[in-house]
């Protein structure tokens, strides 16, 4: 079951899921008042198998389970879990000090292993050390490899949440789609990892330029993506011209001038996420058909400005 706690509680590790599996009842509600009183959202199982049902129901980042229950015991559990996610953090804690559970518990990866009665200090311990690397994981999957900004996945949850606070506090914002031109030429010429210090150097570049509150990520090959928050179209063409400049000026070893093209879309109310990415879209293209190295706000009218 669930343990639902007001969310006006200031807990001391946000957003970590937690599944407590213990069937012995004094020390589950000891250590459940400990849970409960660091973590939002906790839920508890009496065994094996119920806390397998409850992992499949709510994917939670942390597990805390006793070794040996009545029905199917932990590392059963841990073994079908781990089948599921290698990198979920478990915690185990047993009154059984025997070799063979040890090596049972290594043998599952198991990150932490405590012996009861359990030392508060030791407990919270692993507790911190689990959760830095839960943090870590989170932000590591969101982060681009090769570039180190936010990747595209991250950036459609955040482009979606502007959208909302957009629309509730009717709030201008842009999206600009940036493209890095010919950069097949240099993977063709120079190799792959040459192409990918291009991307590298561009994303910091962009990220050295924009301010705190702009969201930037690679969108997808060569192309990267802005997300300008209170600013217009005609304010994200400034950025962007800003941007294409110091791209340009930048001597690239071994390349030596690499220029880029853009596309420029204003969000309005009722507009939907797809529709704004084809905006900016339909402008890079422009941009492109242009010769490249200049920037194109939609809606597209007249002759576009060659930067």
């Amino acid at each position: 079951m669930a343990i639902t706690v007001p969310q006006s509680h200031n807990y001391q590790y946000q957003d970590v899921k937690v599944l407590y599996v213990e069937d012995e009842m004094f020390t589950r509600e000891k250590l459940l008042r400990v849970l409960n009183r660091r973590f939002s959202e906790v839920h508890f199982a009496i065994d094996g198998e119920q806390g397998f049902l409850l992992y499949k129901q709510h994917l939670p980042d942390l597990i805390i389970a006793d070794i040996k229950m009545n029905q199917m015991n932990s590392l059963a559990m841990i073994e079908k879990i781990r089948s599921h996610n290698e990198k979920v953090q478990i915690i185990v804690t047993t009154a059984h000090d025997d070799n063979d559970i040890f090596i049972q518990s290594l043998e599952n990866n198991v990150n932490h292993f405590i012996l009861k009665p359990i030392d508060l200090e030791q407990f919270l311990l692993a507790i911190q050390k689990s959760v830095y690397q839960i943090q870590l994981n989170k932000r590591l999957s969101n982060i681009d490899p090769v570039t180190k900004c936010m990747n595209r996945f991250k950036f459609e949850e955040v482009l979606s949440s502007e959208i909302s606070r957009s629309e509730r506090y009717s709030r201008p914002f842009s999206i600009i789609l940036l493209e890095v031109d010919y950069i097949r030429k240099v993977n063709t010429y120079l190799g792959h990892q040459k192409g990918d210090v291009v991307l590298s150097t561009i994303s910091t570049i962009v990220q050295q330029r924009i301010r705190e509150s702009d969201i930037f990520a690679r969108w997808g090959g060569e192309e990267f993506i802005l997300l300008i928050p209170e600013t217009n179209r005609q304010g994200a063409c400034v950025l962007a011209e800003s941007i294409l400049s110091l791209i340009t000026s930048f001597a690239f070893p071994e390349i030596g001038t690499i220029t880029c093209s853009f596309g420029i879309a204003e969000f309005s109310a009722g507009k939907k996420k797809t529709d704004l990415i084809l905006e900016a879209e339909e402008a890079l293209f422009t941009s492109k058909q242009m010769g490249s190295n200049c920037v194109t706000v939609f809606p597209i009218e007249g002759v576009v400005k060659k930067c």
